[in-house]
This record gives structure tokens, C-alpha cells and sequence, in this order.
């Protein structure tokens, strides 16, 4: 017998016996709140019923049991026969828009097959809700065209892909694989991001962009003293002859621009989960700067990890296609710190042209002040900003030790905040 403290209220209970209940509630309430349970539930007090007040009620407990038998044994028995294929039209694709997509069923068996959903088998990477079909006859080929629009890059289907049936009751669900013929690679959701800064300089190259540096093509930069050497169609002669001396023009260059994007990919960087989080925007951030400035003429060159991914030689399309194959297929398992890739090689032997590195306000640089060499441009995430709950607007940590050069704090406005600010880091500088 327990005796009751003075006060009158019963002493606390120890916090592992709440603990414990609750992992024992947490493990029953699925079981309990499940159809089979309910129906299995009815099924037990039909019977005791009929033994103990009407024989008719085991008719009723026969009945349930036909109905939980049909509903455990019929989806799997109306996939056996059935065979599925599913295929892309394209090769490659973008995040957030339409792929066209084809299934193709072929039923071996006599029976049909109702209420088939696919599903992908790794559903966190979201994308658009999977697609059904309602029947698939007897002895029947059916295909079926439809519209994927994936939620994150990568090779899809992420985990390969199945079809699944609860069909007729719901009570349990049989899936079976689904072949995937021809996959598509989701590239990653990239915007516009304005000119190349000056600062990406070039090498003298043939069918280039025209930068404003001294060269033999291009439009007029202005005019200066002959050197030995300068042909003579550039001779300014109206200038020439006010002032006494060989005056010539002086044109822009082809130049190829050379950038380096350093990508932190380190997973204590990043904040969030998903499409949504900072890995994700970072990816897309620096995928964005890769295809514009590739399409500007740009010799881009992106550095993660211990790998250098470059994009040179051949037609603008297929450089921006090897680069962003790439970025599609990245795998942040085991990315080094940031302050060891910046270290590393690949930036190491990078000694002219611009460099852009895209990270968190969590990155670790390094004590060493490499990062902050003049050609470096820092484009940095506020970890607040992106986190699950996080709040808009959340400014850069305080502890980040390096000025940005672009500072993004809200997710929804990633692509104006890289235009908008480019242009206001360009105007003072």
C-alpha cells in the first residue's frame, strides 16, 4: 500500500517509466489504428458472439474473414502475371520542368490488375506525385504516356522504381519492380547571373568573347602611340596629323575568361534537408554561374572535392552539357572541409583568371588566408536563412571571417538576390 505524502498528491513517476510507455504507445498505435487490426478485432468478437449468443454472428465472422483473406491475397496475386517498363524521352532534364515519360505493362495472366500506382523508391527527393494507372486487363499490353516533374537533380528514378497495388480493399499493398529502360539526368534549376566580372581577365583565343583589354578585334577602346609592329590600317591618320606623330587605335581582345567555382559540398556546412536546403541551393548557385558564363565564352572550370571538372574545347552546348552532367550527379558523402579543397591541387595551380567560391556562413576556411586572396569572390548562404524553421532575412554569422561578395538570406529569392546584388558588389567595386 502506498502511502500519499502529506500534501495529498500522489508522488511523481520516474521519467524512463514515461519514456518507456511511450515507446510501447508509439509501437502499438500503427498495429491498432491499422485496417487488418480493426476487421481482425471485429472478426474475433463476431465469433465469441456466436458462441455465446447466436450462431447466425459466426456467418457475420465468416464474412470479415473472407474479406481480410481477399484483401491480404489479391494484390499480390494480380501482380504475378504482371510485367512493367518505364522510360524517358529525353536523356536529360531540368528541375521543375516536365519530362515526357512512357509505362508499358504486359499482363501474362487471365485476371486484370486495378488500382496500380508508381512509386519511385526513394520518395524524399520529391517531385510530382506518382502517377496511376486504373486497369490493366487479362492478357493485355497497355502503355501509358504521362508528365515527371522531378523535385531535385540526379539520375531518376532515384532507388529504381515499382509498382504498387492495395487494390480492393486497401489492407495491404504488394509492389512489385518496375524495369527502368532509359533514365533521366536532372540537372540542376540554374537562372541568369549578368555579365563576368572583370576580374576572369583571358587568354588570347579565336571565336571568343570580346574583352575590354588590348587587342585586334572588337570595337575601339581608344588610340595611342605606334610601336614597332602595329600594322597600318590601325593608324588613326586624323590624329596623326594634329598631333605630329604615328597615332593608332586600340581594339579589344578575343579572350577566352577564366573562372574557377570552388563548391563546398562538406556536410557540417549545410543546413536543411532536401530540395530546399543550403547543399541543394549551393548547387544550383554554382551551377547557375557555370551555364551563364560557359554561354558567355567563359573557360569555366568547377573544383569539389579532390576533383576539377573542366569545361573546355568543343561547342558551347556540350561544354555547358559535361559541367552540368556533372553538378547532376554530385555525391556530398565524404566532401572534404572547405579550407582542405581550397589547399588542395586544383586550386592551387589556378594562378589567373577569377575564382568564385560558393558556401555556407559554417564553412571552415582556415586560419591560413588563402581564401581571401584578391581574385577569390566569396557567394555565401546564411545557414538561419536555409535551415528547417529557419527565418528570412537571417543575416550572415558573425563569426565568418571573409566580407562576401554576394550574401543570399532568403531561399525564396535566391535568383534576384544573386542579380540584384552582383550588380551592387560591381558598383562598389
Amino acid at each position: 500500500m502506498t502511502t500519499l505524502p502529506r500534501g495529498g498528491t500522489a508522488p511523481e513517476r520516474p521519467r524512463s517509466v514515461w519514456s518507456r510507455e511511450l515507446r510501447w504507445a508509439r509501437w502499438l498505435d500503427p498495429i491498432v489504428r491499422h485496417p487488418l487490426a480493426v476487421i481482425g478485432a471485429a472478426t474475433i468478437a463476431a465469433v465469441l458472439c456466436g458462441l455465446v449468443l447466436h450462431p447466425r454472428c459466426l456467418a457475420l465472422a465468416s464474412g470479415l474473414a473472407t474479406v481480410m483473406a481477399l484483401g491480404v491475397a489479391w494484390p499480390w496475386i494480380s501482380l504475378r502475371g504482371l510485367r512493367g517498363m518505364l522510360s524517358f524521352a529525353p536523356a536529360r532534364g531540368r528541375e521543375g520542368e516536365p519530362i515526357a515519360a512512357r509505362l508499358e505493362f504486359h499482363n501474362r495472366a487471365p485476371w486484370g490488375a486495378w488500382g496500380l500506382t508508381i512509386r519511385f523508391g526513394d520518395e524524399s527527393v520529391g517531385g510530382s506525385a506518382p502517377t496511376g494507372v486504373a486497369h490493366v486487363g487479362g492478357w493485355r499490353r497497355v502503355e501509358v504516356d504521362w508528365m515527371f516533374v522531378p523535385g531535385c537533380r540526379g539520375e531518376h528514378p532515384v532507388g529504381g522504381a515499382r509498382m504498387v497495388t492495395g487494390f480492393p480493399f486497401g489492407l495491404r499493398q504488394s509492389s512489385r519492380a518496375l524495369g527502368v529502360e532509359r533514365p533521366v539526368l536532372v540537372w540542376p534549376r540554374t537562372f541568369s547571373v549578368g555579365p563576368i566580372p572583370i576580374e576572369a581577365g583571358g587568354d588570347a583565343s579565336e571565336g571568343t568573347t570580346l574583352r575590354d583589354r588590348p587587342g585586334d578585334a572588337g570595337d575601339l577602346l581608344g588610340v595611342r602611340t605606334y610601336r614597332r609592329g602595329d600594322p597600318l590600317r590601325r593608324v588613326h591618320w586624323g590624329q596623326t596629323a594634329r598631333h605630329g606623330e604615328l597615332i593608332v587605335c586600340e581594339c579589344q581582345a578575343a579572350a577566352a575568361p577564366r573562372v574557377q567555382v570552388v563548391l563546398d559540398l562538406d556536410p557540417a556546412s549545410h543546413v536543411g534537408s532536401g530540395a530546399d536546403g543550403s547543399l541543394e541551393w549551393a548547387i544550383r548557385v554554382a551551377a547557375s554561374l557555370l551555364d551563364d558564363w560557359i554561354g558567355q565564352g567563359a573557360d569555366a572550370e568547377l573544383v569539389v572535392g579532390d576533383r576539377s571538372i573542366a569545361a573546355k574545347g568543343g561547342t558551347v552546348a556540350s561544354r555547358r552539357a559535361a559541367v552540368l552532367d556533372a553538378v547532376a550527379r554530385l555525391d556530398p558523402t565524404g566532401a572534404p572541409p572547405l579550407s582542405d579543397v581550397l589547399d588542395g591541387p586544383a586550386c592551387r595551380r589556378f594562378a589567373r583568371g577569377l575564382r568564385v567560391v560558393v558556401c555556407t556562413d559554417r564553412a571552415r576556411v582556415g586560419p591560413s588566408g588563402r581564401p581571401g586572396e584578391p581574385a577569390a569572390r566569396f557567394v555565401v548562404l546564411a545557414s538561419t536563412a536555409f535551415d528547417e524553421g529557419g527565418t528570412t532575412g537571417g543575416t550572415i554569422a558573425p563569426s565568418w571571417p571573409i566580407r562576401p561578395w554576394i550574401a543570399i538570406d532568403d531561399p525564396r529569392r535566391v535568383p534576384e538576390q544573386v542579380r540584384g546584388r552582383w550588380k551592387e558588389a560591381a558598383h562598389v567595386r
